[in-house]
């Protein structure tokens, strides 16, 4: 079980504090705020309301207890947030995750050694964005360009057998990977040239490369 420490309780600390209890981490949070740390007792392993800018406060509660990571979830203070992660490289934290609200300040928390810089606004925005577009589908970057994408059958597919379908040559730089068909109660899986059969409503497709290109791809078979 992983030992987590997250300082600060706004929205993305609670989320992140929530979310990790629920995988099975251990979470000790610390909060200034005491409505906002008492908001998160129940779920959490521990709770301590206390000043994380205060160095002879926080380093005891910090040092030597097996963290396995920490993150700063403070966004509306950069100066505190930036000596928080000090602090937690001085307790010899071994991975550091830090909320940051500007791209300059992500530049300096990577200048210090924090291992991980998330930006929420950023990333709410991108992944609108791309469900908007990619609709029912499910995607993993790999890349801030480049992601593996499994989507649904568009519409204009039902119906058509396999070797019907060219998706070669549409000058879109993608994969076509596999697709899943069901067939006697059984999900398979088929590699283009293997099989040839009728692709019926449920059935989906795994694409992998340039994210906006897939994008416009499903986007213009699904119109």
């Amino acid at each position: 079980m992983k030992k987590i420490l997250i300082v600060g309780a706004g929205r993305f600390g609670y989320t992140a504090a929530s979310r990790l209890s629920e995988l099975g981490a251990e979470v000790v949070v610390m909060e200034r705020d005491e409505r906002r740390a008492n908001a998160l007792r129940s779920m959490v392993s521990d709770v301590f309301i206390l000043d994380a800018v205060d160095r002879e406060t926080l380093l005891p509660e910090i040092e030597n207890t097996g963290f396995d990571a920490g993150v700063v979830a403070i966004g509306d203070d950069f100066s505190t947030a930036l000596l928080v992660c000090l602090y937690m490289k001085q307790a010899n934290i071994p991975y550091i995750v830090a909320r940051a609200s500007t791209p300059k300040q992500g530049t300096i928390f990577r200048r210090i050694g924090v291992d991980m810089v998330v930006t929420p606004e950023d990333e709410v925005g991108h992944n609108l964005a791309e469900r908007l577009i990619l609709r029912e589908s499910e995607q993993i970057d790999l890349s801030p360009d480049t992601s593996i994408v499994r989507a649904i059958a568009p519409k204009n597919f039902i119906g058509k057998k396999l070797s019907e379908i060219q998706i070669s040559g549409k000058g879109f730089h993608f994969l076509f990977i596999a697709r899943r068909y069901i067939e006697q109660g059984f999900v398979k899986i088929a590699f283009p040239g293997e099989v040839d059969f009728e692709i019926i409503e449920g059935d989906f497709f795994v694409f992998a490369g340039d994210t906006r290109r897939i994008a416009s791809f499903l986007e213009s078979v699904n119109d």
